[in-house]
């Protein structure tokens, strides 16, 4: 018997599965996953019970909370029934559907369409553990001010998530370099920044091979640049859909009238976002071999300090302006042409600093393989 005094043959019948597979379970000394159930098997749920809590957290989210998700309502639901298991991930987004409470439909994409485009989705993944976007989400305007109002965000997606947003003074890389200085005293600097196209952010619209003040402050922090593609917003999916929460919840639902509201309300954003990192997250909190800045750190801007192992990352999508022009790419200002036979597809580029080459590979199916190697130059 256990106790309450459930034996292995009513916990069997209360769960509508074998008694063996109760006694293979009880035998493991331990076994976890966000699941919350044996690996490889889904957990049968018997009481609506628990689904009908499920439900109520889902809709109080809906009505008073800006991030409504199933990691939302999981973390709800262990806070307020600290003694019960965790409904996994999955039986959460099943209640929710089955109680058609979904906020959002699945957009229609066409299957594949990534990998027929040949995105070097793992050349991404290996440049480095700890990876983060950045992004300005775009002016604002508010009644009784013709002065815009400007949005920075950050967002943490792997190994861990984390979105942040901070209204700044103007759109340049000067004030995003502010903010995230703040930011990564308390959190781990990445090994990865990925970034839009902007001139914010690379520095300079006319030279060539010319790195700007934002760029240096990063490698100067031994954290790697990605630029993502240009035009093409749907590449960095990780920042572009918490900057689309942001706009429709936080900005298209409220009415603000001055910069102390938006200041609220934007911390009470990240609030929400903080719960969750420290709910499912809280290792990175304190983990000692994590990197950050001291809070009185100030990082060198002007020059870079040095070049070894310094590296800079590109997604780029080979075009040709012309229908019969050649195919191309454009790196810090400078266009590269490519065979033609890599025209509509993505590549990816590698900017070695202190080798001073940069080398252009195709990924297919998680290979890589190398289409030029060329001698670039890093302009001073």
């Amino acid at each position: 018997m256990f106790a309450g005094g459930l034996s292995k043959t009513r916990i069997a019948e209360h769960l509508g599965i074998r008694k063996a597979t109760i006694i293979r379970w009880l035998s493991q000394s331990s076994y976890h996953d966000d699941r919350g159930w044996q690996k490889d098997n889904a957990r049968k749920y018997s009481d609506a019970a628990i689904e009908e809590r499920i439900c109520q957290l889902k809709r109080r989210r809906i009505d008073q909370n800006y991030f409504v998700g199933d990691d939302y309502v999981q973390m709800d639901y262990a806070q307020q029934h600290p003694s019960e298991q965790m409904p996994s991930l999955w039986f959460i987004n099943k209640t929710v559907r089955k109680a058609g409470l979904q906020t959002r439909k699945a957009k229609s994409r066409r299957k594949g369409g990534s990998e027929y485009l040949l995105y070097p989705v793992q050349s991404i993944r290996h440049v480095g553990r700890i990876h983060q976007s950045a992004d300005f989400i775009g002016k604002k305007y508010i009644a009784g001010r013709t002065e815009p109002i400007n949005i920075f965000s950050t967002s943490y997606y792997a190994p861990f998530k984390l979105y942040q947003i901070k209204r700044i003074a103007a759109e340049k890389g000067i004030y995003a370099v502010t903010e995230l200085q703040r930011q990564w005293t308390v959190y781990p600097i990445p090994h990865v920044l990925r970034l839009d196209n902007g001139l914010q952010f690379r520095g300079t619209a006319s030279g060539k091979r010319v790195l700007g003040l934002f760029i240096t402050f990063l490698l100067n922090l031994n954290v790697t640049p990605l630029f993502g593609s240009p035009s093409k917003p749907w590449t960095n999916p990780h920042i572009e859909g918490h900057n689309r929460v942001f706009n429709e919840k936080v900005w298209g639902k409220n009415f603000f009238t001055s910069l102390e509201q938006i200041d609220h309300e934007a911390e009470r954003f990240n609030q929400e976002s903080i719960a969750l990192f420290n709910f499912k997250y809280a290792q990175y909190v304190h983990h000692k071999a994590q990197r950050r800045l001291k809070p009185t750190q100030r990082v060198n801007t002007d020059t870079l300090i040095s070049r070894k192992q310094k590296k800079i990352y590109f997604v780029r999508f080979v075009e040709s302006l012309e229908e019969q022009g050649p195919s191309h790419i454009m790196i810090m200002n400078e266009q590269i042409f490519l065979p033609e036979k890599y025209n509509h597809q993505f590549v990816f580029v590698e900017w070695d600093i202190e080798r001073e080459r940069l080398t252009i590979y195709s990924e297919y199916k998680g290979i890589r393989t190398m289409i030029e190697n060329l001698e670039f130059k890093l302009n001073d």
